[in-house]
């Protein structure tokens, strides 16, 4: 009895930690990987000499593929897509076709049609919340932030991602202090 109850006291303090290990490698990750879609959507729009988009995906979609979200719809955590914008026009049912699809990423950690089960907030400065392009020169339509942050307030961290107008994508930790008031 003596053992169960010591094995039990142990399991209540360590599983607080496994937890907020769980979050910070879901949160690494998709820092990383949203990092690496907007490196390869200017990649893609040079090697392409074409615009290309990174947008929020709508991961609840029914469409037949992978389908950008309108500013009602989605959000960042859902995940996002990068996809060659033929026409150049964002309308919200994006991509037009299938075969403009270059990459479609997954969701952050937990998420939901509501979004009040996401575990993860990106934040993000774009004057359109819903989408980026990139010029065929490899320039970005606007300069953009985005904080990856965790909804529960149990890391005390967060990640940065700063798009230059030049269309340069750098990963910056932030700490507590630096963070967005409206981080949680």
């Amino acid at each position: 009895m003596v053992t169960i109850a010591i094995a039990s006291i142990l399991l209540a303090l360590a599983v607080p930690q496994f937890t907020r290990f769980g979050l910070a490698a879901a949160r690494a990750k998709g820092a990383t990987e949203l990092y690496g879609a907007l490196t390869e959507a200017r990649s893609e729009a040079v090697a392409r000499n074409a615009s290309v988009t990174l947008c929020r995906r709508d991961w609840y979609s029914s469409a037949a593929f992978p389908q950008c979200a309108t500013s009602a719809q989605g959000t960042w955590a859902q995940g996002w897509l990068v996809y060659q914008d033929a026409d150049g026009d964002f309308s919200g049912s994006e991509p037009d076709n299938a075969a403009d699809l270059i990459t479609a990423y997954e969701r952050i950690g937990s998420t939901s049609p509501t979004q009040d089960g996401d575990a993860f907030a990106i934040l993000t400065t774009l004057e359109d919340p819903t989408h980026l392009s990139f010029q065929a020169n490899g320039r970005a339509g606007q300069r953009v932030q985005f904080t990856l942050c965790e909804t529960r307030g149990l890391l005390k961290d967060a990640r940065l991602i700063d798009v230059a107008l030049s269309g340069r994508v750098s990963l910056v930790p932030l700490d507590k202090g630096a963070l967005p008031a409206s981080c949680p």
